[in-house]
């Protein structure tokens, strides 16, 4: 009896381990079935204006889908409206979070999601020591459409500009939701509100099967030019960094682990 008690208990912690491991090494993004919803309205279904998207979590190492996460490491959803206010979101319960969200006017949305933050990878000999602290940030950028406007047409300002105070944060230097394959996108990192140097920066279509990743790495104002190539539809952009561990954080872990996602889209809009 002993013996199997053992055996479950190392078992359990083996399966723990690999948990927090994946936890750590695993992407977190949002996608949305639309990033440019029009506002529409029709007698029966829809008596005043409205726009419909879905979001749902993508976690793992292969877009657009991969894994699903666990309760004790999703840390929340919320939705920034275009006058600066937040909403906190209720995700659903099992496989990817959905959650549909309804939009009775037009302008930009910021999807924003976070993991919890945590250390992984005990080291051994050393108590309360481990091998990485790390945290990671997610946002969708969606721009809802005014009735029967196409996703090329109107101002070209840019609502994403404004950072939504993540502790890892991409900023786009244009709408990427109004750009076609083959355009360049500047963006920047900041991180604690302030420019990134150094971060990798990552992009790839979402769903193309053939896609490949185009990467740079930030310079000291915290910028990076990736390019958007042949693909339309859903875009990710990555930015990552890990750095050893200084300050009171030396005496928890060896290193330090920031990621962030931006995910948008490319339109396909016929006559442009």
């Amino acid at each position: 009896m002993k013996k199997v008690l053992r055996r479950m208990t190392a078992g359990l912690a083996l399966g723990l381990g690999l948990m927090v491991s994946q936890a750590a090494s695993h992407d977190l993004w949002l996608n949305m079935t639309e990033y440019t919803p029009a506002l529409w309205q029709h007698a029966k279904y829809a008596p005043t204006p409205r726009a419909k998207t879905v979001v749902y979590v993508g976690w793992g190492h292969s877009y657009p889908m991969a894994d699903f996460i666990s309760d004790h490491i999703w840390g929340g959803l919320q939705r920034i409206e275009p006058d600066g206010s937040r909403v906190d979101m209720e995700v659903g319960k099992e496989g990817f979070r959905a959650v549909r969200v309804d939009m009775d006017t037009a302008g930009a949305r910021v999807f924003a999601a976070h993991v919890n933050p945590a250390f992984y990878g005990p080291v051994e000999g050393k108590e309360n020591f481990h091998q990485i602290y790390y945290e990671k940030y997610a946002k969708a950028l969606v721009s809802v459409l005014p009735q029967r406007t196409l996703p090329l047409d109107g101002p070209a300002e840019n609502p994403f500009i404004k950072p939504i105070g993540h502790k890892v944060e991409i900023i786009p230097m244009v709408n990427p939701n109004r750009l076609q394959p083959g355009s360049s996108l500047e963006v920047q990192v900041l991180v604690d509100g302030k420019p990134a140097a150094d971060y990798e920066l990552a992009a790839s279509s979402l769903f193309a099967a053939n896609a490949r990743e185009v990467k740079t790495r930030t310079d000291k104002a915290g910028k990076g030019v990736v390019l958007l190539e042949e693909f339309y539809g859903p875009w990710i952009v990555k930015a990552s960094r890990s750095f050893p561990a200084t300050g009171d954080m030396a005496n928890k872990c060896e290193s330090i682990s920031y990621t962030a996602t931006m995910t948008f889209a490319l339109p396909f809009v016929r006559g442009h």
